[in-house]
């Protein structure tokens, strides 16, 4: 009577839930993921799916800084070239009011 082979049982962990799971899927950076899921229905549990979202959302939220930031830089110089008018008004002004006040003093 031959024996039958025993098959091997590969359990491994996730990188994203820290669970031992057999089934799992990689993705390209050789990172391991849960994925229970039966054919013809959605996943029960798919950790691949919530890691790609977590990584858009953090994405989305760098540009919205840096957006944010750049706003601030054009309201700064917005604010800059603002003040800079200001003072030559103001500059000219009081030459104006210097030169007004030299003219009427008597020599």
């Amino acid at each position: 009577m031959r024996r039958k082979k025993a098959k091997p049982h590969i359990e491994v962990k996730c990188d994203y839930c820290g669970s031992m799971t057999d089934r799992f899927v990689v993705n390209m950076e050789h990172k391991k993921f849960c994925r229970h899921q039966y054919v013809g229905f959605p996943p029960e549990k798919d950790c691949m799916g919530d890691y790609i979202e977590e990584k858009k959302n953090v994405q989305e939220k760098e540009k919205s800084k840096k957006s944010e930031k750049e706003e601030q830089e054009k309201k700064v110089l917005t604010d800059r070239k603002t003040a800079i008018r200001k003072l030559d008004e103001l500059k000219q002004f009081l030459s104006k009011k210097k030169q007004a006040f030299f003219q009427k003093r008597p020599t």
